[in-house]
């Protein structure tokens, strides 16, 4: 048998199979895809020693404590193609968190996912987090011990802007070169000499709120 009609006869079947699942299950609408990926984002939870970060799709939470966290940076950025949030905290640590994973996991967390964290570097975005909003005070609350203010979380960016007239018509255009495509933040830094690379980086140009 030709292996053109083996392939037309599986996509015939699966076809069937599509048509069948949908009578009784009903296609998907966009409210329960949005449900699902509400569902599937990380989550936050805050207490004295530590933060957690509780990932539902990689069925694992991260445990980090405090004590561990050598600086706190917030970048706001101006989305690229592909990239769904502006803002973006890189917590720099002294160890790496550890994991915990749930206690029934899927098959594929089984086997692609590690136990062990070699990262000293987190970074929580205002995407897949649900709970981004919760971060400033839960700095101010169990680090930073005062109060601090949010502003940076609200403020926008952008180039100057230089405008010429001639003829009657007025041209404007950016006079900032290279065009500024983010903002830095200093959250917390300890201050400790690190041979981190970025860390170093973001010291360097990041503004203290």
């Amino acid at each position: 048998m030709s292996i053109y009609y083996i392939l037309a006869a599986s996509f015939v079947s699966l076809l069937l199979l599509f048509i069948l699942y949908s009578i009784n299950k009903g296609i998907p609408s966009s409210h329960r895809v949005i449900s699902t990926i509400e569902e599937s984002k990380d989550r936050l939870e805050f207490n004295d020693g530590a933060f957690i970060i509780d990932s539902p799709l990689l069925q694992q939470k991260q445990i980090i404590e405090w004590k561990a966290v050598e600086a706190i940076y917030c970048l706001n950025m101006i989305p690229l193609d592909g990239t769904y949030h502006n803002f973006e905290y890189s917590f720099f640590l002294n160890k790496p968190p550890v994991i915990v994973k749930y206690s029934n996991l899927k098959w594929y967390n089984r086997l692609f996912s590690s136990s062990e964290s070699h990262s000293f570097e987190v970074k929580i975005d205002d995407y897949n987090n649900i709970d981004f909003n919760k971060i400033h005070q839960a700095t101010n609350t169990f680090l930073l011990k005062k109060e601090t203010s949010s502003a940076y979380l609200h403020k926008k960016f952008g180039n100057n802007i230089r405008s010429v007239k001639k003829n009657d018509t007025i041209t404007s255009f950016s006079s900032d070169k290279p065009l500024k495509t983010f903002e830095l933040y200093q959250i917390y830094d300890r201050g400790n000499t690190t041979q981190n690379d970025k860390l170093k980086e973001y010291r360097d140009n990041a503004t203290k709120i």
